[in-house]
């Protein structure tokens, strides 16, 4: 994979607002101090004139140095509160299309109000957004026609099935909606019976980075990890490590493309059943505080869970995500996508504006080869690959990591852990039986 990491607070938005505006706050001060130089150096210039100095010479490069930063601090300023803006209204119509879809029409109608005054109060943040919007809308095409783009005979035309193809798929894509899963949502549909099986289980310690929590995504037969954190005040926080979709696998398999397409499609998923059935045995119950680490499938399985109201969740890490979960503000949400990730590209960017708690953001990059050189068709989605990304996001610089690794450390105060992995599977009898999870379950 590429080194270049893009960090954005939301699907448009790049910066939180709230840093943009203190940013041009600062260039405001700085301008306004180069505007005292300036006015120093010309006192002092009409001073040494009045005492027969000649020093207009001298005096004038300086002086219109100073004036020159502070014109350029005031301009860089201004564009830094127009983007804020723009940013600003980018969450505001998300966040309306998301009270509209949950029938809030009087929401709806005062966010967007806010909308379109800040943008009559500013006439060029409607032209940025749509810069921005397109940027976004057409980053994930580009990322996957360039990954499926066959190599071409020398002396022949550039083909364009690649780039059709991705365009018409993320149009499509974007267009039914999916991606985006609001809060509130229900699932739908009664689905089979879950067992889960204790399979080992054993002491550990915090994870410290988000490679720590990418290791710890069980492989093989183990599918859920459920991590008991005991506090020193007795109390109990738990943090749910979730596996990604078992291709050919047994036929009572839980983690399997019907349980995955069901949830993509906001049908309830044994794998979902099978997640909260885990944390059942583990002893997590309605209301206590569990973080929620996930991959592919098990990345929608703790997006769902994120926002099904069951748990106090103040972190949810996912990897390769086909949806993003509109968690709330309470939530640190911590999407990594490959955008050229066919699997990741089924959110089709998700929302627009940020989700959860300050601090939150979505992560991406691209692969710098293609299917055709070696990684294969679907390499750029493996886990190794983001855990690749992951490392690299715990070595940036990034003052957004600085919440991730809060989140972490608050779980390195506990006195003792306890980690049990955990197999599924279809079945009416078997150690831990589920039906439909508290999740959202029809």
């Amino acid at each position: 994979m590429g080194e270049d990491l893009d960090i954005r607070s939301g699907g448009v938005v790049a910066v939180d607002t709230e840093t943009l505006r203190a940013a041009a706050g600062r260039l405001r001060i700085v301008a306004g101090e180069c505007d005292g130089v300036r006015d120093t150096i010309e006192q002092a210039r009409r001073a040494l004139v009045a005492a027969g100095v000649w020093a207009t010479t001298w005096a004038i490069l300086p002086s219109t140095a100073a004036a020159g930063a502070g014109d350029r601090c005031r301009r860089l300023a201004s564009d830094l509160s127009s983007m804020a803006d723009t940013y600003d209204v980018a969450e505001l119509s998300s966040a309306a299309s998301v009270a509209e879809s949950a029938g809030d029409t009087a929401l709806a109608a005062q966010l967007r109000s806010r909308a379109i005054a800040i943008m009559s109060a500013d006439p060029s943040v409607p032209l940025r957004l749509a810069a921005a919007t397109l940027a976004w809308r057409t980053e994930t095409v580009a990322a996957l026609a360039a990954q499926y783009r066959a190599p071409t005979v020398p002396g022949t035309m550039e083909p364009w099935g690649a780039e059709a193809l991705a365009l018409l798929a993320t149009g499509v894509i974007g267009a039914v909606g999916l991606g985006a899963v609001p809060s509130g949502t229900r699932l739908t549909g009664h689905p089979d019976p879950v067992s889960v099986q204790r399979l080992s289980a054993g002491r550990t310690t915090a994870p410290t980075s988000l490679a720590q929590t990418v290791d710890r995504i069980p492989q093989g037969d183990g599918r859920v990890r459920v991590e008991r954190y005991t506090m020193p005040d007795g109390g109990r926080r738990y943090v749910a490590y979730a596996a990604g979709t078992a291709l050919g696998g047994r036929d009572d398999e839980v983690w399997d493309m019907d349980s995955n397409l069901g949830l993509y499609t906001r049908s309830q998923g044994e794998s979902l059943d099978a997640l909260t059935g885990a944390l059942a045995d583990a002893g997590a119950k309605p209301g206590d505080t569990v973080g929620l680490v996930g991959y592919s499938q098990g990345a929608m399985d703790a997006s769902y869970a994120a926002i099904s109201g069951v748990y106090d969740v103040p972190l949810l890490i996912t990897f390769g995500d086909p949806v993003q979960a509109e968690v709330g503000d309470g939530t640190l949400s911590v999407a990594v996508r490959h955008l050229d990730d066919p699997v990741s590209a089924l959110s089709a960017g998700g929302f627009a504006g940020g989700v959860g708690a300050v601090g939150s953001f979505v992560a991406s990059r691209e692969s710098p080869g293609t299917a055709f050189s070696g990684q294969g068709i679907i390499g750029q989605h493996a886990l190794d690959a983001y855990r690749d990304t992951a490392v690299l996001l715990d070595r940036s610089g990034d003052p957004r990591m600085d919440g991730v690794r809060d989140r972490l450390g608050d779980l390195s105060a506990a006195v003792s852990v306890d980690a049990v992995v955990y197999g599924a599977a279809r079945s009416e009898e078997a150690e831990v039986s589920v039906g439909p999870s508290a999740a959202g379950g029809g």
